[in-house]
């Protein structure tokens, strides 16, 4: 009787552990929910109207510095030049809020991954990045949480704007638009995540606790930095800026 042939083992090929986290869809989410929260905003008319309510300031800016200086054609000129902007202002705006938001959840995300990966790195750790980028990516859900409140509260009771930022502290009277602005940043739900996300750098081990905190702390004043000279050039762009005709 032969005996029983020996099988040879076959190679196979090494495929991603199971539990190995994945953060592309989660962030695929956030971006669709975020671009569908402005959508509906641009839908209803909100975004519209805030714009044709800057323009007009605009127009009237315009109109105040022409009168007793120029002609009345040519204060006419001006507020009409002001007005045509609307539709270059309104593509600026749609850019920012369709992909300029969505694509800063990413960046936010994978940015603090990479810097903590790094930090640990440099101190002998493992450097852990799948797994920071896995729970940077779903703490940007956060950042999505207050967005949907402030749609759903400008939706629901028709309100220009909701605000759930520092905003909320200030009493009546004027304020420049870079105090408005930069205080519009300091948003409860933004300032939620970036602990988070520092916190959750620090319970993988990446981190101390320290250097978790200046890491996320600069970064979000960078952010809100940005955010703001962004808000305030295209702000001032609107309300005050006359293309010559």
């Amino acid at each position: 009787m032969d005996a029983p042939a020996e099988r040879t083992p076959t190679a196979t090929p090494p495929s991603r552990p199971a539990s190995a986290p994945r953060f592309g869809g989660r962030l695929l989410l956030w971006m669709a929910l975020t671009a569908g929260l402005y959508g509906v905003l641009w839908l209803t008319g909100f975004r519209q109207r805030e714009l044709g309510l800057a323009i007009e300031r605009g127009a009237a800016e315009a109109e105040s510095h022409g009168i007793g200086e120029t002609s009345d054609d040519l204060v006419r000129k001006a507020i009409r030049a002001q007005r045509e902007t609307l539709p270059f202002w309104t593509a600026v705006v749609a850019l920012g809020d369709f992909v300029g938001e969505p694509l800063l959840l990413a960046l936010r995300a994978a940015t603090v991954a990479v810097l903590f990966a790094a930090l640990a790195a440099l101190r002998g750790r493992r450097a852990g990045f799948d797994a920071a980028m896995a729970q940077c990516a779903a703490l940007q859900g956060l950042w999505v949480l207050g967005l949907a409140v402030q749609v759903v509260l400008m939706v629901g009771l028709r309100r220009p704007s909701v605000e759930t930022s520092a905003v909320l502290l200030l009493g009546r009277g004027a304020y420049s638009a870079w105090q408005w602005t930069a205080l519009r940043q300091l948003d409860v739900f933004a300032l939620a995540g970036w602990l988070a996300m520092a916190w959750q750098g620090w319970r993988r081990g990446q981190v101390g606790p320290v250097a978790a905190l200046l890491t996320c702390a600069v970064l979000a004043v960078g952010e809100m930095g940005a955010r703001v000279f962004v808000a305030v050039v295209i702000g001032g762009g609107i309300r005050l800026t006359v293309l010559p005709g």
